[in-house]
């Protein structure tokens, strides 16, 4: 009976956490400040080779950060985010943000790597983090906004603002000469 219930909850998703913008904003320093960090270590390592600083960024971003696809799309009443997640996040491993024109998703999970030579192997375990930053193209509603994980996508629904659509259908209306 107890699998039936956790394949139907899979099918309908698990809640995702919203957290206020603070904690992400901080998140996004420290995330920078790791790749900061590693882009310098390339650098170093390449003998401090000037001219290639994106190019050392770049790769210490690609080290330290998964790579999650991500679909915006939009309808009449709200954006819809889908994002396909590297790995197997659970829900309590996911961190959402909504502000009226900025969505940030985090995660992060530790992952157990098996490391080794010719002399033998050991386990490290490792962040696999995953972060995200986008700007929405309109205002929308943070009080209303869903996020839900299912499988290894998550859906995060942002219902546009009712001042954005009202102050529209009211230009539309003096527009048409109503």
């Amino acid at each position: 009976m107890k699998e039936r219930s956790a394949r139907e909850q899979d099918k309908a998703g698990t809640a995702v956490k919203f957290v206020p913008a603070q904690v992400l904003d901080q998140k996004n320093g420290e995330i920078q400040t790791m790749i900061a960090r590693r882009a310098y270590e390339i650098f170093d390592r390449a003998s401090r080779v000037p001219g290639h600083e994106i190019e050392d960024w770049e790769q210490a971003e690609s080290e330290l950060l998964y790579p999650c696809r991500h679909d915006l799309k939009e309808s009449a009443d709200a954006f819809i985010l889908h994002a396909e997640l590297p790995g197997t996040f659970t829900a309590d491993q996911l961190k959402v943000s909504v502000e009226p024109r900025r969505l940030i998703v985090n995660g992060e999970q530790e992952i157990s790597v098996l490391c080794g030579d010719a002399s033998g192997t050991h386990s490290e375990l490792r962040s696999r983090q995953i972060f995200r930053m986008r700007d929405l193209p309109a205002d929308i509603d943070p009080s209303k906004a869903t996020a839900t994980l299912k499988g290894n996508t998550m859906e995060i629904v942002l219902p546009k603002a009712l001042i954005a659509k009202e102050s529209s259908e009211k230009a539309n209306s003096a527009s048409s000469g109503r």
